[in-house]
């Protein structure tokens, strides 16, 4: 997913390469090795770790660093001010709504994005959340 998202036009193209790692898990690296490696092409580039769970959220807490920051929260993705994000990174995170609220959830999501944007992630194949998503991503690619 990584690749993917260092390849994408979304973060090369964006004028604010904001990166939101939703749902980052239980530990804080995979926002960190994500940096690392879009700091590579994208010197500039930001990742906001958002994850719901509190504990998890204090545990990363103390890695925060130039770039790299934590948020406790869930698809409202709080963030400073007026900042969009260029890239969402979410990764199975659908599956913990019902089927019904699935679309109203990555609606949302997908509203805070910046223009041209997009959403990467992996949910369980032929799970509602991956169709979905797949449609939602290859929308935004035709506009």
């Amino acid at each position: 997913m990584d690749r993917f998202i260092a390849a994408h036009p979304a973060l090369r193209r964006a004028s604010d390469p904001l990166i939101v790692d939703l749902g980052y898990g239980a530990a804080h690296w995979t926002s960190l090795v994500l940096l690392t490696r879009l700091r590579l092409l994208r010197p500039d580039a930001r990742v906001i770790g958002i994850e719901i769970d509190p504990e998890r959220g204090r545990a990363a807490a103390p890695f925060a660093r130039d770039g790299l920051s934590f948020r406790v929260s869930g698809f409202e993705v709080p963030l400073d001010g007026d900042a969009r994000p260029a890239v969402f990174r979410a990764a199975n995170v659908l599956r913990q709504y019902d089927e019904a609220q699935v679309p109203a959830a990555w609606a949302l999501m997908r509203s805070r994005l910046q223009p041209g944007a997009c959403c990467s992630k992996v949910p369980a194949a032929g799970s509602v959340a991956w169709r979905v998503g797949w449609r939602s991503t290859l929308s935004a690619r035709r506009r």
